[in-house]
């Protein structure tokens, strides 16, 4: 349509014409014969003045000067001659006198490294010295001779210099400097040597081509074809050179023929070698997947050669007027061998077998299946057919609009941003920086300019249809009457189209847009507006990219621009993200390269040009690359894999990016990213997914639970399970199993699967016991087996477990137990010694399990037993925290501390490379938010040693020395010669920790952390049970109580049913446990205390001689001070005049003979003297309250130890088959009175 409406501009303008062309083609001519004329002529006249110079007499020579050092000076300048010192070199000539130095000046411009552009100059200098010297034409032949004699066999030393020289020469015979009879004859064989010698390998083709450039018009009569087809079309006659005759020229035109003959051979030689190369490349390629470097330079050698050697046939060709070779495709000849290129679809069919690049008929459908618009609209193919303009006036004002579209506005974006197309060499190349002409600023500055353009070429193209709107108000309304919009709210209608466009979320809505703009907005303006909106779609709305690309490819069958400058933007965009290697806008980046996959499998972006973005990305493939490059592959890899013309190359580079993950430290989320991506796109061949035979009852139990539970319909769930036939035990267990395994769902519907147990519980109790149990086994195997592979499924677990206590259906105990099992089984808390099995020192995923559990069902603690049970496991569990972050794997203080960090830089998370702290920041984070949400106040402890600090106060509090010394007594009366379980410094077990709870003094940070937390938990659980935070407190830690003050019937059986497992039939036998014999001490030890006594009766025996000396802070007040300080009853009972604002003092001051007198006088309250005095008493009371305090509560916690005692006497049978070790009494502080109903009822 285009091309159209310019050439019916041609026809009509009056100022043009049919010959336009004709008439430059003719103007082009005349100026080339004028400026051939005037040269002849030119040369003429100089040939003319040089073959009968007038030199001047020898007489005038004697003026100028003739010294030795100005004439060297000068030769020496001419052997570096150019064209800038010809002015100062002929003034210089002027002036000197070099009739015998004419030898050394020939020489040296013989010699001279001159240039093509100093040819002019040279020339002229040469005239001038012929003029005037009549020895320096012979003396220069000499030197050619010397230089241009070339001997059979002989190649030449410096092409380049030939190349200058050899025009050099032809223009001094030309100019007459030599005669025809004196110079003809050495360039003649000159170019014989040159031409003849070099039939084969023409390396002297640049030699020959310049000469036949510059002189050949001269000597063999050249021109060009242009010129001369240009000559005969208009019937001019081309000026013939005078200088030789043409038969002389016909000579050299046929020696330059006879070359040209030759080199055509051996440029097709080439391009069948070129052609050879190019094979064996493809077919490697398709058998090894890539090209070795050196065939790749081997190729890049050829081409190049082929390139050069083309291009100077091409030029010789023109000059000669010969035809161009014909150069021959090479053919397949013969079956194809294997592993060799197959053409046509059954040859890709038996090499590849039957590729779908879809997988599926839905997909397929949607990116093949394009409506054909162009049977909406009626005048499309008009458009395309000249002389059928004039028939619809609507469309007439469709391509008015058109060509001014194309008048005002540009290209969106210019072709050289985007570089040049992709080719298969590009992707064989080795990689280069990546576009090095497209900088940051260009890049930038570039698009916003377009951006800029845009606007004010959008702003004057609304502008103008608003000037159309108002001069067509008056006519005939366009598209008033079959729907299309008018002019008037063209520009609004727009606007209105692109805010819906947002909305197409499916293919019917997008596939509407595309005709709704196709029919009524499909103008060049709008298109360019259009790509704009498609190009800046949110990084967000990535469920939008596979509807847009399929937009262009609806619109590209119309309206092949919009695709273009779509993917000429993306392709710069990409460029500078990669360019830019910056670590942010990863969602920007993430949605260019899906927009390209989207595009590739439209066919809209082209194969080659995906897989250089691959490539680009495979070449720093690290940070955000990987990501996208998992993107990318993601959405078109299973697309260009499975197309027979990028299967090779996608199959490479999928095997370069998992080489490039095995030779490469990533994090563990690019690792899983790189390898879910590799086996989407290749799948592994011969490997069929077993799906296993289930039961229809058991896939029922796994769609209820696995796919359709979520929050909404919890109820609806639980009354389809309360339908089971709970009686059939393959039923039971199988829901159970289900029931159990929350890390089969979404993490979000852990919660969900809490409430459904919490709504069975009062239906199927047995289950849910069941399931608890498997819950707790669960975390339990989790902590003897450290393997990383199973850590989703105990975060899992650790989370169910928390929600289950939401939900009222485990205890406090159970939670504290397990957090006090993941925070010591298999913990030494020592950095000493072997590292754990089951927990590594760089293994912080307890801390993690701790952190869940916690923030799951830790803010429930709020009252009662409960939250100061809570307060003493937080003291451990700092322990716990500081013990993993002091450890030499995170401080580096050891030699394999940092480089073990890093090498586990994969395993740990967010880890920091600080030579001082290793310690992953995301869980310092974690850890500190945790504790922040369930004790805002509490004060977290700064180093290991302060904790272990607390934790050793916290047990010296609740259990003292005594206490323990009496515990471990019994303990070891008990155990006898059994094995001792292999503790840490933590309690044996988290029963024993919950001990700690019985004493009903609080710690200070528990009285902090009080505040704030209510007794009700969260909206919406399940209150299946009493809540045992009542007003009423149950006996706390029944557990804890049970093993301390005995056992009770149900230990009792559960410790037969496991004597019955370890003993099995010999349980009737009888048994005698022998205690151990008391060590014998050594004779060290012996001496050893006998020092010891010796030292310590010593010492007492010291102190006892040593005098007591006076503090002198406490001077005791004279008997005479008192007594004279001291009042009757009758001054008593007078009113004394003290002031309230003063303290009496007395002054002890030394008098005449050594005697002490005193004086009282009364200090302000507010002064120095008088605080410090009565901060002393103060201090001085509180001491001995304290004092008084601490002898009092031992004389009570004696008593209350004497009389558990006599309470327990009775109780404390040993059973000689327990191997269990007896547990000591449980203390239990007295709030009062004993209760006597308590104690013998």
């Amino acid at each position: 349509m285009e091309n159209g409406a310019q050439e019916n501009d041609e026809v009509f303008q009056p100022g043009a014409g049919p010959t336009s062309d004709e008439n430059a083609e003719k103007a082009e001519l005349e100026a080339f014969v004028v400026s051939l004329q005037e040269r002849y002529q030119l040369r003429a006249q100089e040939r003319q003045q040089n073959q009968a110079p007038e030199r001047p007499a020898e007489e005038d020579f004697f003026r100028y000067d003739s010294s030795l050092k100005k004439n060297t000076a000068f030769v020496k300048r001419l052997k570096q001659f150019t064209a800038q010192q010809l002015p100062s070199l002929m003034q210089d000539v002027s002036g000197l006198n070099l009739t015998k130095y004419i030898s050394e000046v020939s020489a040296a411009l013989v010699e001279a490294k001159l240039k093509m552009s100093d040819i002019g100059a040279v020339l002229t200098l040469c005239n001038h010295l012929h003029r005037h010297y009549a020895d320096f034409a012979p003396t220069l032949f000499e030197n050619w001779q010397k230089l241009l004699l070339i001997k059979p066999g002989e190649k030449v030393a410096n092409p380049s210099k030939m190349r200058v020289d050899l025009r050099f020469y032809a223009e001094l015979i030309s100019m007459g400097i030599f005669s025809n009879k004196t110079g003809l004859p050495l360039l003649g064989a000159c170019l014989t040597g040159l031409i003849t010698q070099d039939k084969e390998e023409h390396v002297n083709l640049s030699i020959v081509l310049s000469f036949c450039k510059h002189c050949g018009d001269e000597y063999a009569g050249l021109v060009p074809t242009r010129i001369s087809d240009l000559a005969k079309k208009h019937d001019m006659t081309m000026p013939v050179s005078p200088l030789l005759p043409p038969d002389r020229q016909s000579n050299l035109r046929n020696l330059l023929r006879d070359y040209y003959q030759s080199l055509a051979e051996h440029l097709r030689s080439e391009h069948r070698q070129l052609q050879l190369a190019e094979k064996s490349r493809r077919k490697m390629l398709q058998s090894k997947g890539e090209v070795t470097t050196e065939k790749r330079e081997q190729l890049a050698q050829l081409q190049a050669s082929y390139e050069k050697l083309h291009a100077s046939t091409s030029a010789l060709a023109d000059l000669l007027g010969e035809a161009m070779p014909q150069l021959e495709e090479l053919q397949e000849t013969g079956p194809p061998s294997e592993g060799s290129v197959l053409d046509g679809r059954a040859g890709e069919e038996l090499q590849f077998g039957n590729l779908d690049p879809w997988r599926d008929e839905e997909t397929k459908s949607f990116y093949v299946d394009l409506p054909d618009l162009r049977q909406f609209l009626p005048n499309y193919c008009d458009k395309k057919q000249p002389g059928g303009e004039g028939d619809n006036p609507q469309q007439q004002q469709q391509q008015q609009d058109d060509e001014e579209d194309i008048e005002d506005t540009g290209e969106l974006v210019p072709n050289m941003l985007a570089g040049p197309p992709i080719t298969e060499e590009t992707l064989d190349m080795d990689m280069p920086e990546l576009d090095g002409d497209l900088s940051y600023s260009e890049s930038t500055s570039s698009l916003q300019d377009e951006e800029d353009a845009g606007a004010t070429v959008d702003q004057e193209v609304a502008e103008e249809e608003t000037l159309k709107d108002g001069a067509n108000l008056g006519g005939v309304g366009v598209g008033g009457g079959n729907g299309t919009p008018s002019n008037h709210g063209n520009r609004r209608y727009f606007e209105q189209f692109v805010q819906n466009l947002q909305n197409c979320v499916n293919r019917e809505l997008i596939d509407n847009a595309a005709i709704d703009f196709l029919l009524n907005l499909n103008t060049k303006s709008k298109r360019k507006r259009l790509v704009k909106v498609l190009f800046g779609v949110q990084r967000t709305r990535l469920d939008l990219l596979p509807m847009y690309a399929r937009f262009v490819a609806i619109i590209d069958l119309v309206s092949p621009d919009v695709a273009h400058e779509l993917c000429q933007m993306l392709k710069i965009d990409f460029k500078y993200h990669l360019k830019k290697k910056d670590q942010i806008n990863i969602e920007t980046k993430i949605k260019v390269v899906r927009y390209i996959g989207e595009l590739v499998k439209f066919g809209i972006y082209k194969k080659l040009e995906a897989l250089y973005c691959l490539r680009c990305l495979l070449h720093s493939f690290q940070h955000h690359n990987v990501e996208m490059t998992c993107a990318f592959l993601e959405v078109c890899g299973v697309y260009l894999y499975n197309c027979p013309d990028s299967r090779m190359r996608t199959n490479a580079f999928l095997e370069q990016m998992m080489r490039l993950k095995m030779n490469t430290t990533m994090l563990d989320r690019y690792v899983q990213q790189v390898e879910n991506v590799y086996y989407l796109v290749k799948r592994p061949e011969g490997l069929k997914v077993a799906r296993k035979e289930r039961p229809l009852i058991h896939t029922y139990i796994r769609q209820l639970i696995f796919k359709e539970l979520d929050k909404a319909n919890v109820d609806k769930m639980i009354q389809l399970l309360r339908r089971l036939n709970w009686d059939d035990v393959g039923t039971f267990n199988y829901a159970v199993r289900c029931l159990s395994r929350a890390y089969n769902i979404r993490y979000h519907l852990i919660r969900s699967l809490a409430d459904l147990l919490a709504g069975l519980n009062s239906y199927q109790e047995r289950a849910v016991i069941h399931v608890i149990d498997t819950v707790l086994e669960d975390i339990r195997a989790g902590l003897e087996i450290h393997d990383n592979k199973l850590a989703q499924r105990r975060v899992a677990m650790v989370k169910y477990l928390g929600e289950l206590y939401n939900y009222q259906l485990v205890d406090s105990d159970n939670i504290l137990n397990t957090l006090y099992s993941i925070i010591s089984f298999g913990v030494s808390l020592s950095h000493d010694g072997p590292p754990s099995i089951v927990d590594p020192p760089e293994s912080l995923f307890r801390l993690k399990l701790a952190c869940v559990l916690l923030d799951t069902c830790g803010q429930y603690f709020t009252t009662g037993e409960n939250r100061r049970r809570l307060d003493y496991f937080l003291v451990f569990f700092q322990r716990y925290y500081w013990y993993k972050k002091s450890h030499p794997y995170f401080t580096g203080s050891n030699a394999g501390g940092v480089g073990a960090a890093n090498n586990d830089e994969k395993s740990v998370p967010g880890a920091r490379l600080n030579v001082k702290d290793l310690f992953p920041i995301l869980m310092d984070h974690m850890y500190r938010e945790c504790l922040k949400s369930l004790r805002p106040k509490l004060k977290l402890y700064a180093s290991f040693e302060q904790a272990k600090e607390a934790v050793n106060s916290l047990r010296q509090k609740i259990f003292p020395v005594e206490e323990l010394e009496r515990v471990n007594q019994d303990q070891e009366q008990s155990n006898g010669q059994h094995s001792q379980r292999t503790t840490s410094d933590a309690p044996e077990s988290s029963d024993h920790e919950d001990s700690l709870q019985s004493d009903e003094c609080t710690s200070d940070a528990g009285d902090d952390i009080s505040e704030g937390y209510g007794t009700k938990r969260s909206n919406g659980k399940r209150h299946t049970m009493d809540d045992e935070d009542d007003d009423t407190p149950s006996p706390p830690m029944e557990g804890v109580d049970q093993e301390l003050e005995g056992y009770d019937e149900d230990d009792e059986e559960d410790d037969n049913d496991e004597d019955n497992e370890f003993y099995g039939d010999d349980r009737d036998c009888e048994l005698e446990v022998v205690s151990e014999p008391p060590p014998q001490k050594q004779p060290e030890d012996l001496e050893f205390e006998r020092e010891f006594e010796r030292m310590a009766s010593e010492y007492c025996q010291q102190r006892a001689k040593d005098s007591a000396k006076v503090n002198p802070k406490h001077v005791p007040i004279p008997i005479t001070f008192r007594n004279e300080t001291k009042k009757t009853y009758d001054q008593l009972q007078e009113p004394t005049n003290v002031k309230s604002d003063t303290v009496p003092f007395a002054l002890m001051i030394r008098g005449k003979g050594k005697q002490q007198l005193y004086k009282t006088f009364e200090a302000p309250e507010d002064s120095s003297l008088a605080q410090y005095i009565r901060e002393q008493e103060r201090k001085l009371q509180e001491e001995k309250d304290s004092v008084k305090r601490l002898t009092l509560n031992i004389s009570e916690r004696l008593e209350e130890e004497d009389y558990q005692e006599s309470l327990n006497q009775p109780s404390r049978t040993s059973d000689p088959l327990r191997m269990r070790p007896l547990k000591p009494a449980k203390f239990k502080h007295p709030k009062g009175v004993p209760d006597i109903d308590a104690i013998f009822h």
